[in-house]
């Protein structure tokens, strides 16, 4: 093989990189920008979490409750 394919090589890495690595973020980026639950429904399930966590936890040694 001779040493100007190895540039060549090196090139297309060095250029293609770089933009694969963008248009990646980009889809990433918006692929999560439509939430699929509103801020609301994830803050009540918070909370009902925390509660359940509560109540599990309510009866142990040094938990505090």
């Amino acid at each position: 093989m001779a040493e100007g394919s190895d540039v060549n090589y090196w090139t297309i890495v060095v250029v293609l990189g770089p933009i694969l690595l963008a248009l990646a973020i980009a889809w990433a980026i918006m692929r999560n920008r439509k939430a699929t639950t509103s801020l609301d429904e994830t803050e009540r399930g918070t909370r009902e979490n925390y509660r359940a966590e509560q109540r599990a936890h309510e009866n142990e040694p040094g938990s505090g409750l």
